[in-house]
C-alpha cells in the first residue's frame, strides 16, 4: 500500500488504483491514520531530495521502509542515528544540503566522512545535514568544511548553530583558526574569525581547547578563545539569546519535550503547556526549517503519540 500511496501522490496511479486507495482509506480510521503518516514520511523524504541532484532519490517504499527500520532501531538502542534520507521520524527539512558519506581509503563505510564545503553569501542561510544525523545551521558570510577521514570533523569560518548527534566514542570536532570545540552530543552556537572563537551552549557540554588549555562549557554557559587563551565560562545573559539569527529554525537532538516546548515558544511566540510531567521528560530528535507552528506541533505529537491542541494562539500537549 505504501508504494500505491506514493504513486497516487505523484499523480502516477491509474483511476482504478486511486479508487481502491480511497476505498481502503474509508474502511477504518486506522487506515486513514496510516495513510496520513505515510504521506508525511514521503513528503519529508521528497523535500530533501529536491535539493541536491547528486543524490539518488529513493522510491516511496524505500523511504517508508527506512523510517520503519529506524523506529525499530530506536526501540532497541534508545538512540537515533539518521541516514541521509531519514529526517527525525518525518520532520521536514526544506532548503537543506544533504551530505552523503563517501568512502575514504583506509576507512569503513560506518566511520568515514566525505569531504565537502558549503559557503553562504552575505544574505544567505544554509541548513546542512551531515550523514550521521548532526545538523548545522550556517549563518550568512560563513564557510563550513566537512573533513574526510575516520573522525567526525568540520572546520568553520564565521558563525553556525550545531545540533550534534551523539555517537559514543566518536566526538564531533569543530576546528577554527583560534582553537577547537569537541562534543559528543549537544546543541550550541559557535562563531569564529582569524583571532577568536566564541561558543554558547544550549544543551549538553562543549570542550574548548587550544595548544595549551582546555575547558568545558555547560548548558546555559558561554566562553571564548582569544589570543590563545580560553576564557572562564559565564552564564549566557537573557538579553543575548542563543542563535537569534537562525530564523524559523528548530533543531533537537534527544531533547526533552519541556525544552522543545520552550523553543517553540521562543521561535513562534506561541505559549506551550505540557499537561503531563512524565511526557515533558520524553525526548525528541527533529529538525524544522521554515515550517508553520501547526506542522511542528503535529510532528512532535505524532512522534510521541501525544495529543496536541492549538487554540487561540496557545498549544496544549497531553497524553
Amino acid at each position: 500500500m505504501d508504494e500505491l500511496i506514493d504513486r497516487a501522490r505523484r499523480g502516477e496511479a491509474t483511476a482504478d488504483e486511486v479508487a481502491r486507495l480511497d476505498a481502503w482509506r474509508r474502511e477504518s480510521s486506522a487506515n486513514e491514520r496510516a495513510y496520513r503518516d505515510t504521506v508525511r514520511v514521503l513528503d519529508a523524504g521528497r523535500a530533501l531530495g529536491a535539493v541536491g541532484s547528486a543524490l539518488v532519490q529513493p522510491t516511496g517504499a524505500e523511504i517508508v521502509a527506512r523510517v520503519a527500520a529506524q523506529r525499530r532501531f530506536e526501540g532497541r538502542r534508545g538512540a537515533v542515528r539518521w541516514a541521509p534520507w531519514i529526517i527525525a521520524v518525518a520532520a521536514t527539512i526544506v532548503a537543506a544540503v544533504a551530505l552523503r558519506t563517501r568512502a575514504v581509503p583506509g576507512t569503513t563505510a560506518d566511520s568515514a566522512w566525505g569531504s565537502a564545503e558549503i559557503v553562504t553569501g552575505a544574505t544567505e542561510l544554509a541548513t546542512v545535514q551531515l550523514g550521521e544525523g548532526s545538523v548545522v545551521r550556517l549563518a550568512p558570510s560563513s564557510r563550513l568544511r566537512v573533513l574526510a577521514g575516520r573522525e567526525r570533523a568540520v572546520s568553520l569560518e564565521g558563525r553556525a548553530f550545531f545540533a550534534v548527534q551523539r555517537v559514543p566514542g566518536r566526538p564531533l570536532s569543530v576546528h577554527t583558526r583560534a582553537g577547537e570545540a569537541r562534543v559528543l552530543g549537544t546543541r550550541f552556537e559557535l562563531a569564529s574569525d582569524a583571532e577568536s572563537m566564541e561558543v554558547r551552549v544550549v544543551e549538553g557540554r562543549v570542550a574548548l581547547s587550544t595548544n595549551t588549555e582546555r575547558i568545558e562549557v555547560a548548558a546555559g554557559q558561554q566562553s571564548a578563545v582569544r589570543n590563545g587563551a580560553v576564557a572562564r565560562p559565564t552564564p549566557v545573559a537573557p538579553s543575548t539569546p542563543v542563535a537569534a539569527w537562525v530564523g524559523t529554525f528548530l533543531a533537537f537532538q534527544a531533547t526533552p519535550l519541556a525544552d522543545v516546548g520552550r523553543e517553540i515558544e521562543r521561535v513562534y511566540k506561541t505559549p506551550v503547556t505540557i499537561a503531563d510531567f512524565a511526557l515533558a521528560r520524553e525526548t525528541i530528535t527533529a529538525t524544522f526549517t521554515d515550517r508553520p507552528v501547526q506542522e511542528v506541533v503535529n510532528v512532535v505529537c505524532s512522534v510521541l503519540n501525544a495529543r496536541c491542541e492549538l487554540r487561540d494562539g496557545r498549544v496544549r500537549i497531553d497524553r
